[in-house]
């Protein structure tokens, strides 16, 4: 049986859905694995994708901590969080077969900061000759 290793995330949707790929391989986060145990295997990456020449796919995961995972909703709460089985061992491989669903834990959120310091359009940009900030705080001007 030959194997096929993908690192990519396209070339990885041949044989995951899209989301998964895009947001888990090659990436850090919080992501929780569903597995048919009822168990929930966190996971901070997908490292790669294993495919072998009988369609069996394994995943190369970077395991994140064990315990349910911070303001996770009501209904997860009771299940069984499995993570790095001790601190420093994170690498596992998991047979795809055995994973119901994936769930991200971490909600991105696009938010502006009051104190953004990214220039807009309408902003103008005034040039301080070097020192001159510095004379004008401490009164040396």
């Amino acid at each position: 049986m030959g194997w096929t290793r993908i690192t990519e995330p396209d070339q990885a949707t041949s044989a995951l859905p899209a989301w998964l790929t895009t947001r888990m391989i090659g990436l850090r986060g919080s992501f929780g694995l569903l597995i048919t145990t009822g168990d929930v295997l966190r996971v901070s990456s997908i490292i790669a994708l294993n495919q072998s020449s009988d369609g069996t796919v394994l995943l190369d995961v970077l395991l994140d901590h064990a315990g349910v995972p911070d303001g996770v909703d009501a209904a997860w709460r009771p299940k069984h969080y499995l993570g790095a089985p001790v601190p420093g061992a994170t690498m596992a491989t998991v047979n795809l077969a055995h994973v119901i669903a994936a769930v991200e834990f971490v909600a991105a959120a696009m938010a502006e900061e009051v104190n953004d310091l990214e220039l807009r359009d309408s902003d103008a940009l005034r040039m301080t000759p070097p020192g001159l900030d510095l004379m004008e705080k401490t009164g040396l001007s």
